[in-house]
């Protein structure tokens, strides 16, 4: 337990606060992390979008910084292929080593390469796997159970030997020492069946091939598994699990708890049974109000990012799990473009107010921040935990705060 801080001193690194918090405890303040993604770190760091992606160590490295200049308590990392990338009026190409055109890179999206061809993706290459979702294609990249059970699970040493790990430690040594590092065990469930599977047909696919289904996310889980295990390997301690289509906005209840729950399950548990001394959070953005048990069944130490435009509110989340779960996020995305610094600095007192009362919460947005976030907007958040965050006999002192000001 801390000791009362009445002049709200940070007593606690990022690493500290954030390990803390995402372990359901009361951090000296509430720490901050919002989901920023490439286009708008280099935004933040005044790079080119297009030169940083030539490079995976770059967009780590950026990332990275980004996270560092708006006071974030930690960074998000996620680890990129290395892609022959060739610019033409303005538009980006995957080229293949005989200069030939593999498909158009999704610059306002994803950063995926719509493939022109889909056999050029190779289930059976470790690479291709390891890398899966930036490349997509219109026709599905896995056909039928034949090639579901083909496709390979890169093990953990893969990412060693493909230069993940050098990388990674690189950007440990810079940063990691104040901030806690996150470490991306990417999809297994319904956005992994998405990318082998293409939309449409994937929400075709849980009614008329729900054994393909399951072939498909055990595959997806077992890769979520070694990618976990590669970070645990390098001392990281908190994991991001992602499912951005495993909404209530896309599937139902029901088919959430038929083919998301137990493979998502069987990731978490894997990964503490690994390293029980590591945390893992789930990115599931849209609307998981009526599956919020079953997500604290499944293990997570943490839910996130509670997200508004999904109609999730806070106080209504944090009523329903208690405490035995932390929480992560609910400053709605839109508010970094359209509001000002002060009103974004109001809706993060409330989400402080509301999910992180008694600790166990990490202040975040709701879902990744628009590109054209305004950055006094995304500082805004530390400026929040700065001024209403701070615990005081292991509850949020934003009333005292009040009376202070």
């Amino acid at each position: 337990m801390l000791d009362e801080n009445p002049d709200r001193k940070e007593t606690m690194n990022g690493q500290e606060r954030m390990y803390r918090s995402i372990s359901g405890q009361v951090p000296d303040r509430v720490p901050c992390l919002p989901k920023i993604w490439i286009d708008l770190a280099c935004k933040i760091t005044g790079n080119d979008y297009r030169e940083v992606l030539q490079d995976p160590f770059t967009i780590l490295s950026v990332l990275a910084e980004s996270y560092r200049m708006v006071g974030a308590d930690g960074f998000r990392q996620f680890h990129f292929p290395v892609r022959n990338l060739v610019e033409k009026e303005g538009r980006m190409f995957e080229v293949s080593d005989a200069q030939d055109i593999v498909g158009e890179v999704d610059l306002y999206g994803g950063l995926i390469t719509q493939l022109e061809n889909p056999e050029y993706f190779d289930c059976q290459d470790p690479r291709f796997m390891a890398y899966n979702h930036y490349w997509s294609s219109r026709k599905p990249l896995i056909r039928d159970m034949k090639t579901a059970k083909e496709m390979v699970v890169p093990p953990k040493s893969f990412y060693m030997e493909d230069g993940c790990g050098e990388r990674q430690r690189r950007i440990m040594d810079r940063y990691g020492e104040d901030m806690a590092a996150v470490g991306d065990c990417d999809t297994g469930t319904m956005a992994f069946l998405v990318t082998m599977r293409g939309m449409e047909q994937a929400l075709m696919d849980l009614m008329l091939e729900p054994e393909l289904v399951h072939a498909i996310m055990e595959k997806g889980a077992s890769y979520c598994i070694e990618k976990g295990k590669f970070n645990i390997d390098l001392g990281i301690k908190i994991l991001r699990l992602n499912d951005s289509v495993g909404n209530m906005n896309v599937i139902s209840p029901a088919q959430w708890d038929t083919f998301v729950f137990p493979h998502f399950r069987t990731i978490v548990q894997e990964l503490h049974h690994y390293d029980p001394s590591v945390r893992i959070y789930c990115h599931i953005c849209g609307n998981v109000m009526p599956v919020l048990e079953r997500l604290v069944e499944t293990g997570l130490d943490c839910i996130g990012p509670l997200d508004p435009l999904g109609g999730v509110d806070p106080l209504i989340v944090r009523n329903i799990v208690g405490d035995r779960v932390s929480l992560l996020g609910g400053v709605d995305t839109l508010s970094f473009i359209n509001h000002t610094a002060e009103a974004v600095r109001n809706e993060a007192k409330q989400c402080m107010s509301a999910a992180g009362a008694r600790g166990g919460y990490i202040l975040s947005t709701g879902c990744v921040l628009p590109r054209d976030s305004k950055i006094e907007n995304i500082r805004a958040l530390k400026e929040a935990a700065l001024k209403y965050g701070f615990y005081r006999n292991n509850t949020l002192a934003t009333d005292a705060e009040d009376e202070l000001n």
